[in-house]
């Protein structure tokens, strides 16, 4: 059963589906060249914000999460607005926005410091220095980030450092830490990607689909190279894992770009995959968009889910928001829910075994 309205703390929104990147790892396109066909370009109005984070879930929610699967929150317009109006109406929630912070100007920085809560944090994924923050965050460069991350952090903002290891940049880990320190962000944490599938490198390539360089794990952290046997071995088992719930535990939502509500950003992903023809994954992916779909219509639709039109608290309060986890955690469980809460004590861990996006990747624009 998942919890009630009144228990809810936390909300995770998207609120734009633009990037000024294109990060090779990113599902809004295929290794970096190829945009994704399956995504819809849109950003959420400050009046459509207004309408789905009402007075009411302020009275429960205390933090506030914007990050989302495809998009970078500082593309939308409305950002500052947005932050205004919750400093505005809610004394307790706790504003944090995950970005690649390589856009806007200086004055735009000051303002949104002013705009956000006094409790907010700002998470700047800066992947190197100057010679190799570029090489994954493709289209942003080291100069600008770290000029936009220290414009908001004089003008009085609460930053993170968020360092993604990569055989290209590990040697740098240890300078990055020592000048996160030195521009005065709060936190350094480094972090690995488990985006790799199939082998120890993946290929980065352009607009045209031409093949460019490869990203490599770690030294450090090699990946062990998922194969056909792992993913059949993964299906022949999730059904008997236990589902320990993310968004039950942290009593948290997720909410798309276009107001659609979901227990996560994970079960929202699926509709929205790139389409891949690499063997060993598309079978499970097409389950997973196929479970997607059942879930949906399970809970009473799109139309149901959809807050411009209901509101957080009737979705909580409708009886399939409860009951249909006795299917999709139970009799029949989401493919989805297993890989990336489940449980398995008798099996390979699930990281090894199927792509999946780390809880700890949602910072991964």
């Amino acid at each position: 059963m998942m919890f009630n309205f009144k228990e809810l703390k936390s909300i995770h929104l998207e609120l734009s589906t633009r990037c000024q990147a294109s990060c090779p790892m990113c599902a809004r396109n295929n290794h970096g060249g190829l945009p994704n066909p399956n995504l819809k370009i849109a950003d959420m109005s400050v009046a459509t914000f207004k309408k789905i984070v009402t007075n009411e879930v302020l009275e429960t929610v205390n933090h506030m999460c914007f990050c989302g699967n495809f998009g970078d929150p500082i593309m939308n317009n409305d950002l500052i607005d947005i932050c205004r109006y919750l400093k505005e109406t809610s004394d307790n929630v706790n504003v944090h926005i995950h970005t690649n912070g390589g856009a806007r100007s200086a004055e735009w920085w000051e303002e949104l410091k002013e705009a956000l809560p006094e409790k907010h944090c700002v998470f700047f994924a800066i992947d190197g220095l100057e010679d190799t923050h570029h090489i994954y965050r493709i289209g942003t460069t080291y100069e600008n980030v770290t000029k936009n991350a220290k414009t908001f952090i004089d003008a009085g903002g609460r930053a993170e450092w968020v360092f993604i290891k990569f055989k290209h940049n590990e040697h740098q880990a240890k300078e990055a830490e020592r000048r996160s320190k030195e521009l005065g962000f709060s936190t350094f944490t480094m972090k690995n990607t488990n985006r790799f599938i199939g082998e120890n490198r993946f290929s980065v390539v352009d607009k045209d689909g031409a093949h460019q360089y490869y990203l490599e794990p770690p030294t450090d952290n090699k990946v062990a190279e998922i194969t056909k046997t792992d993913i059949d071995h993964f299906m022949k088992n999730y059904q008997s894992c236990n589902i320990e719930c993310y968004a039950k535990k942290h009593k948290e939502v997720y909410i798309d770009v276009h107001g659609r509500i979901s227990p996560c950003c994970f079960i929202a992903h699926a509709p929205y995959n790139y389409p891949d023809n690499r063997t060993i994954v598309k079978d499970v992916k097409t389950q997973i968009v196929n479970q997607y779909y059942n879930l949906t219509d399970d809970l009473g639709g799109v139309e149901r889910l959809d807050l411009k039109q209901h509101s957080i608290k009737d979705v909580f309060d409708s009886e399939p928001w409860h009951t249909v986890w006795d299917k999709y955690w139970g009799t029949d469980k989401s493919i989805m829910c297993a890989k990336t809460c489940g449980d398995f004590k008798n099996s390979k861990p699930k990281e090894q075994i199927i792509e999946t996006v780390n809880l700890d990747d949602l910072e991964d624009l």
